[in-house]
């Protein structure tokens, strides 16, 4: 993400985190040291999502700094915030790269820091104000979905379907492009919403074009407009560190 549409952050340490009991294979001080980093270094946003301190990687993930570097360039773009030197990971991504690292032949001990830092993580992502956030959001997002088509017009002052280019039909839908199952944060997104008369619609749910690349492709196959806008999150960073 840019600094232009970074969300809001706050810190964990606002938070009521119930961090789960000490892993029993594990000494006393690497267990204070891990709950005290995932307090002190995680972050928070007011939809719910919860990112941790990049600097906090080493010791969580039981590696050094140039092995976080190349596990943070490898991230995609979504799934990682920049701000000047401060650089987060969601939690998500973290819990991925914990699971894959558990499945390795690696160090018994070693796993089970991992597993404690996991369970640590988890905490942090269910702590009950996050859960309060989430649950604003999904609110927002049932409630505003009927407003989506008038807003998405009004603002590119749209007059044709945006599939096959013919006259907007009055009876017109808005169609998601990431289906809201899938991906409900982007449900009120404007980018992600096109407008399209019902036949386009009805089509594209017949060819089952429910991904961005299947809508892509299907509008190829009929010769339609290409409503999908290149996904910068899935674009590496270009400034590797070292």
């Amino acid at each position: 993400m840019t600094e232009s549409n970074l969300p809001a952050l706050r810190p964990a340490t606002t938070l009521s985190i119930n961090f789960p009991p000490k892993n029993e294979h594990i000494t006393d001080s690497e267990a204070d040291k891990t709950r005290k980093l995932v307090k002190d270094n995680g972050e928070y946003t007011n939809e719910g999502k919860a990112y941790i301190n990049k600097k906090a990687l080493p010791h969580l993930l039981g590696t050094d700094t140039p092995g976080v570097n190349r596990i943070y360039n490898d991230l995609e773009n979504d799934e990682k915030i920049e701000l000047g030197d401060k650089k987060l990971v969601s939690i998500p991504a973290v819990h991925k790269i914990m699971s894959e690292r558990i499945q390795e032949p690696r160090d018994t001990l070693q796993k089970e820091r991992i597993r404690d830092a996991e369970a640590c993580l988890t905490a942090l992502r269910d702590a009950p104000e996050l859960d309060k956030y989430r649950e604003a959001e999904e609110s927002r997002n049932r409630n505003e979905q009927s407003l989506l088509k008038g807003k998405k017009i009004a603002a590119e002052n749209i007059t044709a379907c945006q599939l096959t280019g013919e006259p907007l039909a009055s009876n017109a839908h808005a169609h998601h492009i990431e289906r809201r199952a899938d991906k409900p944060r982007m449900s009120r997104d404007l980018d992600n919403v096109i407008v399209i008369n019902p036949e386009a619609h009805e089509e594209v749910h017949r060819n089952r074009a429910e991904s961005p690349q299947e809508l892509q492709d299907l509008c190829k196959t009929k010769e339609w407009n290409n409503p999908v806008k290149n996904d910068s999150s899935k674009a590496k960073d270009s400034d590797k560190e070292e």
